[in-house]
Parts: C-alpha cells; sequence; structure tokens
C-alpha cells in the first residue's frame, strides 16, 4: 500500500512539474563522484546521463531525475553558463558547465592516459595509473529475493555507502514469509575505509578491520551498471554511474 501512494505522489508531482527551458541542452563537467559526467535535458523532459536515458522535470529549484524505475530529487539553479546541483545521490553540491566541452576532454586525457592496453581500454582493466579510491564512491547494494511452491518466500537486501570524507555506513534487511507468519531482521556498521588499488580495508567503529580484494566488474545482463567485488561476492551501483 505505501509503495502504491509513492507512485501516485510521484505522478502528481511529475504532473504539476514542468521542464525548465534553463535546463535545456547540454552540461557536464571533468569529474563528479571521481567520474566525468554529462547530462543532457531535452524540451520534452526526455534526456541522458553519460549516454543513458532518463526523464526529468522541475518545480522552482527542485530538479525530479527518473532513470531505471527510480526518481532522485536534486535542488539546482542555472547561473549563466553553470548548473549548481546538490542532493540525491551526490555527496557533495557539483557544478556543470554549459556544453560537453568538459566531459570530452576527460574522456579523451582517459584514453590518451600512459600505460592503458590498448584504444578505450578501461583503466580498472588496464591497471595503468593507481587509484586513490575516488571512482569507488557512492552507494553500493546486493539483493536476493527466493519465493518457494508454497507461496512463501525471502528476501535480503545489503548496501553500503562508501562517501567522499572516506567514512561508510552500511546496512541490511532481511525478510522471510511461511505459512506461521513472517520475520524481518536488520543490520548496520560504520566506520572508515581506504583503497590502495587493489583491496579495500574498513575500519569499523566497533574496533573490528577488515580487508577485502576488489575487482571492478560490470554487471552481466546490463553492461552499462558498474559493480564492486570484495572477495567475489558483488555489489551493483545504486544511482547512476557510468560503467568501468
Amino acid at each position: 500500500m505505501r509503495k502504491i501512494l509513492a507512485v501516485l505522489l510521484l505522478t502528481l508531482l511529475f504532473a504539476q512539474a514542468h521542464a525548465s527551458p534553463a535546463l535545456h541542452g547540454s552540461w557536464s563537467s571533468p569529474q563528479v563522484q571521481g567520474r566525468p559526467l554529462l547530462v543532457e535535458f531535452a524540451a520534452d523532459g526526455s534526456g541522458r546521463i553519460n549516454g543513458q536515458p532518463m526523464r526529468w522535470q522541475a518545480l522552482g529549484p527542485m530538479l525530479f531525475v527518473e532513470q531505471n524505475g527510480q526518481v532522485a530529487t536534486y535542488g539546482f539553479s542555472v547561473e549563466g553558463d553553470k548548473l549548481n546541483v546538490s542532493g540525491g545521490d551526490l555527496a557533495q553540491p557539483a557544478v556543470l558547465g554549459k556544453g560537453r566541452a568538459a566531459y570530452d576532454a576527460a574522456i579523451k586525457q582517459a584514453k590518451a592516459a600512459p600505460g592503458q592496453a590498448g584504444k578505450g581500454a578501461s583503466p580498472a582493466k588496464a591497471g595503468a595509473q593507481p587509484s586513490n579510491g575516488d571512482e569507488l564512491v557512492g552507494k553500493w547494494c546486493d539483493m536476493h529475493t527466493m519465493t518457494s511452491q508454497s507461496g512463501g518466500g525471502s528476501s535480503r537486501m545489503a548496501c553500503f555507502e562508501l562517501r567522499p570524507d572516506r567514512t561508510y555506513v552500511y546496512s541490511a534487511e532481511s525478510s522471510r514469509s511461511v505459512a506461521a507468519g513472517s520475520t524481518a531482521s536488520q543490520s548496520g556498521d560504520a566506520g572508515r575505509w581506504s583503497y590502495d588499488g587493489s583491496q579495500l580495508v574498513a575500519q569499523s567503529r566497533s574496533g573490528r578491520t577488515n580487508t577485502y580484494t576488489l575487482e571492478k566488474r560490470n554487471h552481466p545482463k546490463n553492461k552499462r551498471d558498474p559493480m564492486i567485488c570484495l572477495d567475489g561476492k558483488c555489489y551493483v551501483t545504486f544511482y547512476n554511474k557510468q560503467a568501468w
């Protein structure tokens, strides 16, 4: 019921909003949360984020972006040829310039970086340059759902957010339903993280320190969605991010 109400609310909100002419066109930045960013706003409310389709609407100082069935809400302002954006999946405010020049220059520079294994090779695969982990900033999730023939089922969703200030937050929720009823549980953790280019180290506030071998992959079914795998267990990006 709560999900249905949320969908109805979003539908009403989008019906009342409008496509702000000030946003029309392309806006880009050489780096937002560790990746080049290109956002394209069309007058009909359609658009693209790094080539991936989205829908958008503006209502006063609020910008609503719908992508892959999820809606993110941002605050925005246009000042000449600068677009200021905050909120949503951004860990900190971002400034984009008019046009796609900044994005194209960043992509060209990345492809021309010395030591890469061929034209268009992924930095993660080429292993040419050390990384301080900026490209890992974001929210990553793993979700499993199982349904039995008897009508019961279980689900589990685990997410962790790696923040630019090198702190992290982890949360996990699980539920199980059977004929006799249902159960639910939650767990969480927080602390600091670091990355040396191959290993992720998580220092929990509880005093525990865990070290994981980290591998960057793209989702096997949707190649545009990046994942990070810790000791073989993979988590897919929760928000839009460019594939590795």
